[in-house]
C-alpha cells in the first residue's frame, strides 16, 4: 500500500529522541567545541538520460549551441531551441561539441544499435559478442558501465549514513528483451531495465523484495542514527582523557545540539509516491514519458537510488511515437507522418522534415527535463541544506551522434549541481579527447577516484590511448 504523507511514523520518532538525548550523551565532538568540524559529505546522485538517435547536425547551430567550437561561456544567445527550454539551468550546463565515439572504432566494434548502445557508458567492446554488430542480450564487459559504477561507489564508499535502497536502477518505458542494453555490473553482465510505468512505480514505491519499501526506508533512518552515533565515537576516540571539565562540557552540549538537528532533519523528511490518475499499462504509449520523469523526482526526493538510469522510449531504440507534439500551424502532412510513427522509422532519414521530427521530440524532451530541475531545485534534500538539484549530475547522452548509425561529433549535455566537481555554465569543445575521457571526467565529478574508464577489446585487454584521464577543464576548479 502507498503511504500519501510523510513515512516517518511515532516509533521513528521516539528513537530519534532517545539517540539525541541518550546515545549522544557518551559520543562528545570535542573537534566541534574546537572550530575544527569538516562539513558532511553532500549526498551525491547521478541521473543519466539517453535517447537513441542523437542531434541532427543540419542546422546545430540554430537546435544546439550556435557556435560548436571552442571553449566559451554560456548566455541564453547561444541556447538553440532544444536547450531553450533548460536556459533557467545555464548556469548548470555544461554543453559539449565534437565528440566521437572513438572507442568504438579502436576496439573493433560496429556503428550498430547494439555495439553502439554496449559503447554509450562502458566505452568498451561486449567481451563475447557474437558479431561486431549484435551483441545481443547476453554479451557482457570487463567492467561496468558508468552508471552502475558511480551508484555502486555512492552506495558504498562515499560516505552515506546508509545505503540507499538501490545503488542503481536502469528504467525504459518499453523492455526489448532480445536486444542489448546500456547498463553492466561490476560482473560485466546486462542490467535489464525495469519497464512500463506501472512495474516502475512498483519497483519504487509498493515493495522490495516483498516488503513495503516505506518500512524499508524507516529502518534504514534508525540506521542512520546509529552511524552518525558511531562517527562520533571515532571522531573522539582518544581525546577525552586529554580535555578539562569545561571542554568536555562544552563539546557535549554542542554535540546534542548538532546531532538533534541533524535527526530533525531526517525526521522531518518528505516522502511521497507519485499519485497518477491513471497508468497507461502499454510502454509504447506517449503518456508515458512524463510519468517515469515523475517517478524519478520522488525517487530522488525519497532518497532511493544513487544512481538512475532512463533509456527513453527503449532500451536499445525509442519506440514511442510523437503524433501529440504535431501543430497543425506547420502545415506539412510528411512531419506529421514521422511523429505518428515509432521515433526508430524517421531517425534513419536525413531529409529536412526528418530533422524536424527529431527537434520536435528533443525539445518535448528537454521541456520534461525542465519540469524535473524545477522541482529538485526546490525540494531540501537529505542533508537539511542543499536542493536535490545541487547534489546531482544529469548526463544527458545518446547512442548514435545523429541518425543514420553515425559516430562523429556528437552533442552531449551535463547539468550539474553547486556540490558536485564539474564546471557548469560553459560550451566545451572537446574535439582533442575521448569518449573515454569524459566518462572519466563525469565520474571524477562526482568524487570517484577513477583516472581512467573502458576502453576495452573483445578478449584483448584495454586500448591504451583511448585513457588520457579526465577533461581537467570540465572539473571545478580548473584554471
Amino acid at each position: 500500500m502507498h503511504r500519501t504523507s510523510k513515512y516517518h511514523s511515532r516509533s521513528r520518532r521516539e528513537f530519534m529522541k532517545v539517540a539525541a538525548g541518550g546515545l549522544a550523551l557518551p559520543f562528545l565532538s570535542l573537534r566541534r567545541a574546537a572550530g575544527q568540524a569538516s562539513p558532511a559529505r553532500p549526498p551525491l546522485r547521478l541521473l543519466t538520460l539517453i535517447d537513441s538517435y542523437g542531434i541532427p547536425t543540419r542546422g546545430r547551430s540554430q537546435i544546439w549551441v550556435d557556435a560548436s567550437t571552442g571553449d566559451y561561456a554560456l548566455e541564453d544567445r547561444h541556447l538553440g531551441t532544444i536547450l531553450q527550454p533548460l536556459r533557467a539551468y545555464r548556469e548548470n550546463m555544461l554543453v559539449i561539441s565534437n565528440l566521437s565515439l572513438d572507442s568504438m572504432r579502436a576496439t573493433g566494434d560496429a556503428a550498430a544499435h547494439g555495439a553502439l548502445t554496449c559503447q554509450t557508458l562502458t566505452g568498451s567492446r561486449a567481451s563475447n559478442a557474437s558479431s561486431r554488430a549484435r551483441p545481443g542480450p547476453n554479451a557482457t564487459q570487463a567492467h561496468a558501465s558508468l552508471d552502475v559504477r558511480v551508484g555502486e561507489y555512492l552506495n558504498r564508499d562515499y560516505g552515506l549514513s546508509s545505503p540507499r535502497v538501490y545503488s542503481h536502477l536502469l528504467l525504459s518505458d518499453y523492455a526489448e528483451n532480445q536486444k542489448a542494453t546500456f547498463s553492466f555490473g561490476a560482473d560485466g553482465r546486462q542490467i535489464r531495465a525495469r519497464s512500463t510505468v506501472p512495474n516502475i512505480v512498483g519497483a519504487l514505491f509498493a515493495g522490495v523484495e516483498g516488503s513495503d519499501v516505506f518500512e524499508q526506508i524507516d529502518a534504514q533512518s534508525q540506521l542512520a542514527v546509529l552511524g552518525l552515533v558511531g562517527d562520533r565515537v571515532r571522531a573522539v576516540r582518544g581525546e577525552l582523557s586529554q580535555a578539562n571539565a569545561s571542554a568536555v562540557m562544552d563539546a557535549y552540549r554542542a554535540s546534542v545540539e548538532d546531532l538533534s538537528a541533524e535527526l530533525e532533519i531526517r525526521g522531518n523528511q518528505v516522502c511521497e509516491p507519485p499519485n497518477f490518475a491513471s497508468i497507461p499499462s502499454n510502454g509504447k504509449d506517449p503518456e508515458t514519458t512524463p510519468l517515469i520523469f515523475e517517478s524519478i523526482y520522488h525517487a530522488f526526493a525519497c532518497d532511493l537510488a544513487s544512481s538512475i538510469t532512463y533509456a527513453i522510449g527503449g532500451e536499445q531504440i525509442n519506440q514511442l511515437n510523437h503524433g501529440y507534439l504535431y501543430d497543425s500551424a506547420f502545415g506539412d502532412s510528411e512531419l506529421q507522418r514521422l511523429l505518428r510513427q515509432n521515433f526508430h522509422s524517421p531517425s534513419h532519414r536525413t531529409d529536412e522534415v526528418s530533422d524536424k521530427s527529431h527537434e520536435l521530440v528533443r525539445i518535448h524532451q528537454a521541456t520534461l527535463l525542465a519540469g524535473l530541475l524545477d522541482r529538485m531545485s526546490s525540494t531540501t534534500d537529505v542533508d537539511g541544506v542543499s536542493s536535490l538539484l545541487d547534489n546531482t549530475v544529469i548526463y544527458v547522452t545518446s547512442a548514435m551522434a545523429k541518425n543514420v548509425h553515425s559516430v562523429d561529433d556528437y552533442a552531449y549535455l551535463l547539468i550539474a549541481g553547486r556540490n558536485t566537481g564539474l564546471q557548469g555554465g560553459r560550451h566545451y569543445d572537446v574535439s582533442q579527447s575521448t569518449n573515454n575521457d569524459l566518462l572519466t571526467t563525469i565520474a571524477q565529478g562526482l568524487s570517484l577516484p577513477d583516472v581512467q574508464f573502458g576502453g576495452h577489446r573483445m578478449g584483448n585487454g584495454p586500448v591504451a590511448a583511448l585513457n588520457n584521464g579526465p577533461i581537467e577543464k570540465m572539473l571545478r576548479g580548473a584554471p
